[in-house]
Formats: structure tokens, sequence, C-alpha cells
């Protein structure tokens, strides 16, 4: 099939389509990465790019690729591309985990709230003092 594969939809697409779209996700995903990795004003890009290696396994330097040499690279390697899938993915998954926890706190306060401002029916404070 001269290098051409079928999609899903039926069409072909060729070879190298495909691994430019696997490369721009894995560029997505370390993106995405460092950002929630960067820890603010004094954090440097080598650092944030570091621990991001730390935490995926990837080098360093291939994750500097990833950030500044993506046209010279063909392809991305399958074993970067999983591991940077999974790391984006776990992120994901955390920060979705601390909204429900956010949001589950935020209601409860809410809750707890209107139940301490409900009037009460006996109108307490209208009454006669009694001696």
């Amino acid at each position: 099939m001269n290098g051409n594969r079928v999609s899903e939809t039926g069409k072909r697409v060729s070879e190298a389509k495909m691994t430019s779209v696997a490369l721009n996700e894995a560029k997505g995903w370390a993106t995405a990465l460092m950002d929630a990795e960067f820890k603010g004003r004094g954090d440097r890009e080598k650092s944030v790019r570091g621990r991001v290696a730390d935490k995926t396994g990837i080098p360093e330097s291939y994750l500097f690729r990833l950030q500044y040499k993506t046209r010279e690279m063909k392809d991305v390697a399958g074993s970067v591309y999983r591991a940077l899938m999974l790391a984006y993915d776990d992120m994901c998954l955390r920060n979705e985990e601390m909204a429900a926890k956010h949001r589950a706190e935020r209601h409860a306060l809410r809750k707890s709230h209107e139940t301490d401002h409900q009037r009460s029916d006996e109108g307490v404070g209208m009454g006669e003092a009694s001696n």
C-alpha cells in the first residue's frame, strides 16, 4: 500500500501524518506537564524540565528536543509517547479528584451556612421576658 494505512473512517492516511500527530500530542503533553510543574517566578526552565524528566523517566535532553527542536524530529519514540501520555492522564486525574474534593467541601460549607441562617418557627427573641 505504499506506506499508507486505512484510518478508522476508511480514508487513506500517510504514515508521515500519523507520526506528526503523535509528535504534536507528545509535545502538547510535555508542555502541559512542564506548565503544571512550574513553581513560580524563581523557577528555571531547566529545573522544571529536570523534575518532569525525573517523574516520567524520560531523559531531560529528549524533553528539550520536544520543546525546541520538534521540526527536526520525524517521530517520537513509543516509550516516550506512552510515558508522557500516562503522566498527563495521571495529572488530569489528580486535578479532577482535587476539584471534586473542593466542590464537596464547598457544598458542605454552603449547606452548613444555610442551616445556620434558617429562621426558627417560634419567633425567637419576639416573646415577652419571663420573670
